[in-house]
């Protein structure tokens, strides 16, 4: 079944300007987004770093972006997580907190940092991983598009929605990016996701994603939309991690 062998692995992805509204300032964007995903037996233990340059026509330049630490179980069921959000001046804010859900996927997110609070998270919520999971296992069957209320801790209530669509299913032999055993000859789809705020369905994306996922869980060829601008993330190195002697 898709999702259940899940590759451990380090990702970096070179983050360059695809394309902008004809209204925009914006001439030039660089950056660089490292992603892990490493098996530790009893959950999935995932870093993620992400920083971008942007580069305006009056010479004006933006640095900004974001780390996020997380360990999910593996039954789902709970949750870690710890954001870093920095600018060109050093950290701007930490937050750090951790969540549990029931069978019905409801349950409860106990922020630390910046300071205490809990919210509430609906039935049928899941956690990043098991959302991968999710996503691929509908994919294999072909039961696209879905829609899942996701918590990962970020933004400001760390819950969102996301509505996956299945653009195609890729040929075994289409070339990916980089040479990799992790992606050579291993089946993958073209998907489409766009993040909502959890309330709003109905209201537009506050991000869209298009990338290449195969059934290890390794993404290529990823197109972040922001509305105003796009920035393409271009897969540039890929390591396969140790599974864990458990």
């Amino acid at each position: 079944m898709a999702g259940e062998r899940l590759s451990p692995h380090r990702a970096t992805y070179a983050l360059s300007l695809g394309s902008l509204q004809s209204s925009s300032s914006l001439v030039e964007a660089a950056g660089r987004f490292e992603f892990e995903w490493q098996d530790v037996c009893d959950g999935w233990a995932v870093s993620q770093k992400f920083r971008i340059a942007l580069f305006y026509e009056d010479g004006v330049s933006v640095n900004f972006g974001w780390s996020l630490s997380s360990w999910e179980a593996k039954d789902g069921k709970s949750y870690r997580f710890f954001v870093r959000r920095f600018d060109g001046t050093g950290l701007t804010e930490l937050v750090r907190g951790e969540a549990v859900l029931g069978e019905d996927g409801s349950g409860r997110a106990v922020f630390m940092e910046p300071e205490a609070r809990e919210i509430d998270l609906p039935a049928g919520t899941l956690f990043p991983t098991q959302h991968t999971l999710h996503v691929l296992a509908r994919a294999e069957a072909g039961d696209v598009p879905v829609w899942t209320l996701v918590f990962d801790g970020s933004g400001d209530e760390g819950l969102f929605g996301v509505s996956a669509a299945l653009s195609r299913r890729m040929a075994p032999d289409a070339p990916a990016r980089i040479s990799s055993p992790l992606l050579d000859g291993v089946p993958s789809w073209r998907v489409d996701l766009a993040f909502f705020d959890a309330d709003q369905r109905e209201a537009e994306p506050e991000q869209e994603q298009g990338l290449r996922l195969f059934t290890n869980g390794v993404v290529d060829e990823m197109r972040l939309d922001y509305g105003d601008f796009v920035l393409d993330a271009d897969l540039t190195g890929l390591t396969e991690l140790p599974s864990p002697d458990c």
